[in-house]
Protein backbone atom coordinates (compact mmCIF):
# COMPACT_ATOMS: atom_id res chain seq x y z
CA UNK A 1 0.00 0.00 0.00
CA UNK A 2 0.96 3.48 -0.72
CA UNK A 3 1.66 5.69 2.05
CA UNK A 4 1.20 9.47 1.01
CA UNK A 5 3.66 11.79 2.51
CA UNK A 6 1.15 13.54 4.64
CA UNK A 7 -0.62 10.75 6.34
CA UNK A 8 3.10 9.99 7.75
CA UNK A 9 3.67 12.91 8.83
CA UNK A 10 0.46 13.07 10.63
CA UNK A 11 1.19 9.42 12.33
CA UNK A 12 4.46 10.07 13.47
CA UNK A 13 2.42 13.32 15.16
CA UNK A 14 0.92 10.36 17.45
CA UNK A 15 -2.67 11.35 17.26
CA UNK A 16 -4.45 8.38 19.25
CA UNK A 17 -7.84 10.17 20.21
CA UNK A 18 -10.61 9.22 17.91
CA UNK A 19 -12.34 12.16 18.84
CA UNK A 20 -9.34 14.67 17.51
CA UNK A 21 -8.91 15.56 13.74
CA UNK A 22 -5.41 14.41 12.96
CA UNK A 23 -3.15 16.89 12.06
CA UNK A 24 -2.89 16.89 8.10
CA UNK A 25 -0.08 18.81 6.36
CA UNK A 26 0.35 19.60 2.60
CA UNK A 27 3.27 17.99 0.46
CA UNK A 28 4.72 21.30 0.08
CA UNK A 29 4.62 22.31 3.60
CA UNK A 30 7.95 22.30 5.78
CA UNK A 31 8.43 19.25 8.34
CA UNK A 32 7.65 20.95 11.96
CA UNK A 33 11.07 20.69 13.97
CA UNK A 34 9.35 18.44 16.56
CA UNK A 35 8.48 15.89 13.99
CA UNK A 36 12.25 16.01 12.85
CA UNK A 37 13.86 15.75 16.57
CA UNK A 38 10.91 12.49 17.28
CA UNK A 39 12.81 10.84 13.65
CA UNK A 40 16.62 11.49 15.03
CA UNK A 41 15.29 10.15 18.45
CA UNK A 42 13.90 7.10 16.56
CA UNK A 43 16.91 6.37 14.79
CA UNK A 44 19.53 6.81 18.02
CA UNK A 45 17.63 4.87 20.17
CA UNK A 46 17.08 1.92 17.72
CA UNK A 47 18.34 -1.43 19.47
CA UNK A 48 19.35 -2.77 15.77
CA UNK A 49 21.12 -0.05 14.95
CA UNK A 50 23.36 -0.52 18.24
CA UNK A 51 23.20 -4.19 18.04
CA UNK A 52 24.94 -3.89 14.08
CA UNK A 53 28.25 -1.50 15.25
CA UNK A 54 28.64 -4.09 17.87
CA UNK A 55 28.77 -6.88 15.81
CA UNK A 56 30.59 -5.17 13.12
CA UNK A 57 33.14 -4.73 16.01
CA UNK A 58 33.32 -7.49 17.60
CA UNK A 59 33.46 -9.54 14.17
CA UNK A 60 36.55 -6.98 13.51
CA UNK A 61 38.28 -7.98 16.73
CA UNK A 62 37.99 -11.37 15.83
CA UNK A 63 39.56 -11.32 12.74
CA UNK A 64 42.59 -9.41 14.22
CA UNK A 65 42.74 -12.49 16.66
CA UNK A 66 42.75 -14.58 13.78
CA UNK A 67 45.24 -13.28 11.90
CA UNK A 68 47.48 -13.10 15.32
CA UNK A 69 47.29 -16.96 15.10
CA UNK A 70 47.64 -17.09 11.59
CA UNK A 71 50.86 -15.32 11.89
CA UNK A 72 52.33 -15.77 15.49
CA UNK A 73 55.87 -14.42 14.70
CA UNK A 74 54.66 -10.76 14.82
CA UNK A 75 53.13 -10.89 17.60
CA UNK A 76 50.09 -8.28 18.66
CA UNK A 77 49.19 -6.38 15.79
CA UNK A 78 49.61 -2.59 15.76
CA UNK A 79 46.43 -0.30 15.93
CA UNK A 80 44.85 0.77 13.25
CA UNK A 81 45.71 4.11 13.71
CA UNK A 82 49.17 3.29 12.81
CA UNK A 83 48.13 1.34 9.84
CA UNK A 84 46.39 4.07 8.56
CA UNK A 85 49.37 6.40 8.66
CA UNK A 86 50.68 4.68 6.30
CA UNK A 87 49.50 5.78 2.40
CA UNK A 88 49.77 3.92 -0.44
CA UNK A 89 51.16 4.65 -3.91
CA UNK A 90 49.79 2.48 -6.61
CA UNK A 91 51.59 0.95 -9.20
CA UNK A 92 54.92 1.64 -7.84
CA UNK A 93 57.77 0.02 -7.42
CA UNK A 94 61.61 0.92 -5.96
CA UNK A 95 63.67 -1.57 -8.48
CA UNK A 96 66.43 -2.34 -6.05
CA UNK A 97 65.79 -2.74 -2.44
CA UNK A 98 69.16 -0.76 -1.79
CA UNK A 99 72.06 -0.62 -0.16
CA UNK A 100 73.54 -3.02 2.29
CA UNK A 101 76.21 -2.90 4.57
CA UNK A 102 77.06 -5.56 7.66
CA UNK A 103 78.23 -2.13 9.41
CA UNK A 104 74.76 -1.42 9.73
CA UNK A 105 73.97 -4.21 11.44
CA UNK A 106 71.52 -6.13 9.51
CA UNK A 107 70.49 -5.82 5.71
CA UNK A 108 68.81 -2.65 5.19
CA UNK A 109 65.32 -3.96 3.97
CA UNK A 110 66.77 -7.42 1.97
CA UNK A 111 65.74 -10.29 3.05
CA UNK A 112 62.90 -9.56 5.40
CA UNK A 113 59.35 -10.24 4.26
CA UNK A 114 56.38 -11.66 4.85
CA UNK A 115 54.42 -13.64 2.47
CA UNK A 116 50.54 -14.93 2.36
CA UNK A 117 49.39 -18.18 1.02
CA UNK A 118 47.18 -18.15 -2.33
CA UNK A 119 44.38 -20.37 0.10
CA UNK A 120 44.77 -17.84 3.15
CA UNK A 121 42.51 -15.66 2.04
CA UNK A 122 43.80 -12.33 3.80
CA UNK A 123 42.70 -9.26 2.35
CA UNK A 124 44.92 -6.35 0.94
CA UNK A 125 43.45 -3.76 3.83
CA UNK A 126 44.39 -7.26 6.83
CA UNK A 127 47.97 -7.46 4.30
CA UNK A 128 48.42 -3.94 4.81
CA UNK A 129 47.79 -4.36 8.76
CA UNK A 130 50.04 -7.39 8.76
CA UNK A 131 52.88 -5.45 6.80
CA UNK A 132 52.91 -2.12 8.90
CA UNK A 133 53.33 -4.76 11.95
CA UNK A 134 56.51 -6.27 10.39
CA UNK A 135 57.95 -3.08 9.32
CA UNK A 136 57.21 -1.32 12.74
CA UNK A 137 58.79 -4.61 14.02
CA UNK A 138 62.11 -4.43 12.10
CA UNK A 139 63.23 -1.16 12.07
CA UNK A 140 62.42 1.84 14.27
CA UNK A 141 60.85 4.54 12.82
CA UNK A 142 60.23 2.98 9.61
CA UNK A 143 58.73 4.90 7.06
CA UNK A 144 58.58 2.52 4.13
CA UNK A 145 57.70 -0.95 3.18
CA UNK A 146 56.40 -2.54 -0.71
CA UNK A 147 53.72 -5.08 -1.40
CA UNK A 148 53.28 -7.22 -4.30
CA UNK A 149 49.72 -8.98 -5.30
CA UNK A 150 50.32 -11.88 -7.07
CA UNK A 151 47.68 -13.46 -9.22
CA UNK A 152 47.87 -17.55 -10.32
CA UNK A 153 46.58 -18.60 -13.28
CA UNK A 154 43.09 -19.37 -11.42
CA UNK A 155 42.77 -15.95 -9.98
CA UNK A 156 44.06 -16.43 -6.77
CA UNK A 157 45.76 -13.87 -4.73
CA UNK A 158 48.54 -13.75 -2.15
CA UNK A 159 50.53 -10.99 -0.89
CA UNK A 160 54.22 -9.88 -0.16
CA UNK A 161 55.46 -7.41 1.47
CA UNK A 162 59.45 -6.29 1.47
CA UNK A 163 61.70 -3.85 1.68
CA UNK A 164 61.38 -2.59 5.06
CA UNK A 165 62.96 1.13 5.47
CA UNK A 166 63.13 3.64 7.81
CA UNK A 167 65.46 7.09 7.04
CA UNK A 168 68.55 5.83 8.17
CA UNK A 169 68.64 2.60 6.39
CA UNK A 170 67.20 3.36 2.65
CA UNK A 171 68.89 4.50 -0.42
CA UNK A 172 67.38 5.22 -4.19
CA UNK A 173 70.15 3.29 -5.95
CA UNK A 174 67.69 2.97 -8.48
CA UNK A 175 64.92 4.99 -9.96
CA UNK A 176 61.38 4.57 -8.52
CA UNK A 177 59.13 3.49 -11.00
CA UNK A 178 55.59 4.94 -11.69
CA UNK A 179 53.70 2.89 -13.39
CA UNK A 180 55.60 -0.42 -12.84
CA UNK A 181 57.03 -1.60 -16.48
CA UNK A 182 55.43 -4.65 -17.20
CA UNK A 183 59.03 -6.85 -17.33
CA UNK A 184 58.75 -7.06 -13.49
CA UNK A 185 55.42 -7.49 -13.19
CA UNK A 186 54.59 -10.85 -14.81
CA UNK A 187 56.66 -13.84 -14.54
CA UNK A 188 55.19 -17.28 -16.20
CA UNK A 189 51.68 -17.75 -15.08
CA UNK A 190 51.78 -15.30 -12.62
CA UNK A 191 51.00 -11.44 -12.76
CA UNK A 192 51.54 -8.61 -9.70
CA UNK A 193 50.72 -5.68 -9.08
CA UNK A 194 53.30 -3.35 -7.00
CA UNK A 195 52.86 -0.59 -4.63
CA UNK A 196 54.61 1.55 -1.64
CA UNK A 197 53.27 2.42 1.46
CA UNK A 198 55.00 5.58 2.76
CA UNK A 199 54.20 6.87 6.14
CA UNK A 200 52.27 9.84 5.50
CA UNK A 201 51.83 10.07 2.61
CA UNK A 202 53.60 12.56 0.13
CA UNK A 203 55.68 12.25 -3.03
CA UNK A 204 58.28 9.61 -2.61
CA UNK A 205 61.61 10.95 -2.49
CA UNK A 206 64.55 8.97 -1.17
CA UNK A 207 68.23 9.89 -0.66
CA UNK A 208 70.07 9.13 -3.82
CA UNK A 209 73.04 7.04 -3.46
CA UNK A 210 76.25 8.87 -3.99
CA UNK A 211 78.87 5.67 -4.60
CA UNK A 212 82.40 5.24 -5.43
CA UNK A 213 82.69 7.40 -8.71
CA UNK A 214 84.17 4.56 -10.89
CA UNK A 215 83.73 2.21 -14.05
CA UNK A 216 82.45 -1.11 -13.08
CA UNK A 217 81.57 -4.38 -15.46
CA UNK A 218 82.44 -4.25 -18.70
CA UNK A 219 83.52 -0.61 -18.51
CA UNK A 220 86.72 -0.78 -16.29
CA UNK A 221 89.10 -2.90 -17.89
CA UNK A 222 89.20 -0.68 -20.87
CA UNK A 223 89.85 2.12 -18.80
CA UNK A 224 92.62 0.35 -17.21
CA UNK A 225 94.36 -0.93 -20.19
CA UNK A 226 93.94 2.34 -22.41
CA UNK A 227 94.56 4.97 -19.79
CA UNK A 228 96.77 3.79 -17.14
CA UNK A 229 100.36 3.75 -17.74
CA UNK A 230 100.02 4.54 -21.52
CA UNK A 231 102.03 7.55 -22.50
CA UNK A 232 99.36 9.61 -24.78
CA UNK A 233 95.95 8.05 -23.21
CA UNK A 234 92.90 9.50 -25.26
CA UNK A 235 90.89 12.31 -24.12
CA UNK A 236 88.18 9.97 -23.08
CA UNK A 237 90.68 9.00 -19.78
CA UNK A 238 91.06 12.47 -18.90
CA UNK A 239 87.98 12.53 -15.93
CA UNK A 240 89.33 9.10 -14.51
CA UNK A 241 93.49 10.50 -14.26
CA UNK A 242 92.35 13.46 -12.40
CA UNK A 243 94.26 13.33 -9.53
CA UNK A 244 91.47 13.59 -6.88
CA UNK A 245 89.35 11.37 -8.99
CA UNK A 246 87.93 7.91 -7.50
CA UNK A 247 89.86 6.01 -10.01
CA UNK A 248 93.21 7.28 -9.04
CA UNK A 249 92.45 7.04 -5.30
CA UNK A 250 90.86 3.67 -5.28
CA UNK A 251 91.65 1.51 -8.62
CA UNK A 252 94.99 2.88 -9.73
CA UNK A 253 97.38 1.95 -6.54
CA UNK A 254 96.25 -2.05 -7.57
CA UNK A 255 96.21 -2.42 -10.79
CA UNK A 256 100.45 -0.07 -10.42
CA UNK A 257 101.04 -3.00 -7.42
CA UNK A 258 99.31 -6.07 -9.52
CA UNK A 259 101.81 -4.67 -12.89
CA UNK A 260 104.98 -4.28 -10.29
CA UNK A 261 104.14 -7.98 -8.56
CA UNK A 262 102.88 -9.96 -12.20
CA UNK A 263 105.89 -7.75 -14.50
CA UNK A 264 103.41 -8.83 -17.55
CA UNK A 265 100.39 -7.44 -19.24
CA UNK A 266 98.98 -10.83 -19.58
CA UNK A 267 99.34 -12.10 -16.38
CA UNK A 268 97.62 -9.10 -15.08
CA UNK A 269 94.79 -9.27 -17.35
CA UNK A 270 94.22 -13.36 -16.62
CA UNK A 271 93.90 -11.55 -12.68
CA UNK A 272 91.47 -8.92 -13.45
CA UNK A 273 89.64 -11.15 -15.40
CA UNK A 274 89.53 -13.57 -12.31
CA UNK A 275 88.46 -10.72 -9.73
CA UNK A 276 85.68 -9.31 -12.20
CA UNK A 277 84.10 -13.12 -12.03
CA UNK A 278 84.76 -13.53 -8.51
CA UNK A 279 81.53 -14.17 -6.32
CA UNK A 280 81.22 -11.13 -4.07
CA UNK A 281 78.26 -9.11 -2.56
CA UNK A 282 77.18 -6.28 0.01
CA UNK A 283 78.52 -8.76 2.88
CA UNK A 284 81.92 -8.10 2.91
CA UNK A 285 83.31 -11.80 4.05
CA UNK A 286 84.24 -12.79 0.91
CA UNK A 287 87.19 -9.74 0.38
CA UNK A 288 87.61 -8.83 3.96
CA UNK A 289 88.31 -12.05 4.85
CA UNK A 290 91.83 -13.33 5.65
CA UNK A 291 91.31 -15.76 3.23
CA UNK A 292 89.48 -14.50 0.66
CA UNK A 293 89.02 -14.51 -3.29
CA UNK A 294 91.63 -12.49 -4.01
CA UNK A 295 94.29 -14.84 -2.02
CA UNK A 296 92.53 -18.27 -1.84
CA UNK A 297 94.19 -20.74 -4.40
CA UNK A 298 92.72 -23.32 -6.15
CA UNK A 299 92.90 -26.63 -5.07
CA UNK A 300 91.45 -29.91 -7.29
CA UNK A 301 88.17 -29.93 -4.90
CA UNK A 302 87.51 -26.47 -6.51
CA UNK A 303 88.12 -27.25 -10.03
CA UNK A 304 86.28 -30.47 -10.15
CA UNK A 305 82.31 -30.80 -9.44
CA UNK A 306 80.90 -33.52 -7.38
CA UNK A 307 80.07 -35.21 -10.46
CA UNK A 308 83.63 -35.52 -11.82
CA UNK A 309 83.56 -32.35 -14.49
CA UNK A 310 85.82 -29.73 -14.79
CA UNK A 311 84.50 -26.46 -13.41
CA UNK A 312 86.32 -22.89 -13.36
CA UNK A 313 87.79 -22.05 -10.12
CA UNK A 314 85.91 -19.01 -8.61
CA UNK A 315 89.00 -17.69 -6.22
CA UNK A 316 92.27 -16.04 -8.23
CA UNK A 317 95.08 -16.86 -5.67
CA UNK A 318 96.38 -19.06 -7.96
CA UNK A 319 96.74 -15.67 -10.96
CA UNK A 320 96.90 -12.26 -8.58
CA UNK A 321 99.09 -11.11 -6.13
CA UNK A 322 100.26 -12.33 -2.89
CA UNK A 323 101.95 -9.91 -1.17
CA UNK A 324 99.68 -8.10 2.20
CA UNK A 325 100.24 -4.70 0.65
CA UNK A 326 99.21 -5.70 -2.95
CA UNK A 327 96.06 -7.81 -1.80
CA UNK A 328 94.90 -4.89 0.59
CA UNK A 329 94.99 -2.12 -2.38
CA UNK A 330 93.00 -5.20 -4.66
CA UNK A 331 90.69 -5.21 -1.30
CA UNK A 332 89.91 -1.41 -1.74
CA UNK A 333 89.67 -1.73 -5.70
CA UNK A 334 86.97 -4.23 -4.83
CA UNK A 335 84.83 -1.94 -1.90
CA UNK A 336 84.62 0.82 -4.45
CA UNK A 337 83.75 -1.16 -7.44
CA UNK A 338 81.32 -2.73 -5.43
CA UNK A 339 80.36 0.58 -3.44
CA UNK A 340 79.51 2.27 -7.02
CA UNK A 341 76.58 3.55 -8.16
CA UNK A 342 74.82 0.80 -9.91
CA UNK A 343 74.61 -0.39 -12.88
CA UNK A 344 73.43 -3.91 -15.21
CA UNK A 345 75.64 -4.89 -17.92
CA UNK A 346 76.15 -8.09 -19.77
CA UNK A 347 77.37 -9.92 -16.62
CA UNK A 348 74.87 -8.16 -14.12
CA UNK A 349 74.48 -5.97 -11.98
CA UNK A 350 77.31 -4.07 -10.20
CA UNK A 351 77.46 -1.54 -7.50
CA UNK A 352 74.80 -0.45 -4.73
CA UNK A 353 76.95 -1.60 -1.39
CA UNK A 354 77.28 1.00 1.00
CA UNK A 355 81.19 0.91 1.56
CA UNK A 356 82.32 4.07 2.50
CA UNK A 357 81.61 6.86 5.36
CA UNK A 358 79.03 8.73 4.24
CA UNK A 359 77.47 12.40 5.23
CA UNK A 360 74.47 12.23 4.17
CA UNK A 361 73.12 9.31 6.49
CA UNK A 362 72.05 9.93 10.59
CA UNK A 363 75.26 7.78 11.34
CA UNK A 364 78.94 6.69 10.56
CA UNK A 365 79.23 3.15 9.57
CA UNK A 366 82.77 2.53 8.44
CA UNK A 367 86.38 4.28 9.75
CA UNK A 368 87.42 5.17 6.38
CA UNK A 369 86.90 4.86 3.01
CA UNK A 370 87.00 1.97 1.15
CA UNK A 371 88.82 0.09 3.39
CA UNK A 372 88.43 -3.18 5.09
CA UNK A 373 88.19 -3.02 8.86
Amino acid sequence: MKVSRSAFIALLAGSTNAHQAPRVLSDEAPIPAEFSFSIQRIESNDPLAKSSKTSKSSKAENRVKDLEKAFPCLGSLVDQTVVDLYVELDDTFIREQGLVSEAIGEYAGQGTFLRTDYDQDVTKSEMKKLCATKCEQVLDDCTIFQMAEEFNAEGDIRYICSGFYNKDSIAAQFPVENPVKQTIAITGSVSSNFSVFQKDGGELVLPKFKGCDVPVGDDLAPVIFDCVGVDDPPASCAPFLKQDSDFMKYIVPSVACTFAELGDSTKVAKCLSCLAKAPTNCVSDSICDKVNVINKKCTDADTCSASGQDKECVTCGSLCPESKECVSKLQTAFLCQLGAEPKFDSNGQFGSCLNSDRTDFGSNYLEDDYQCL
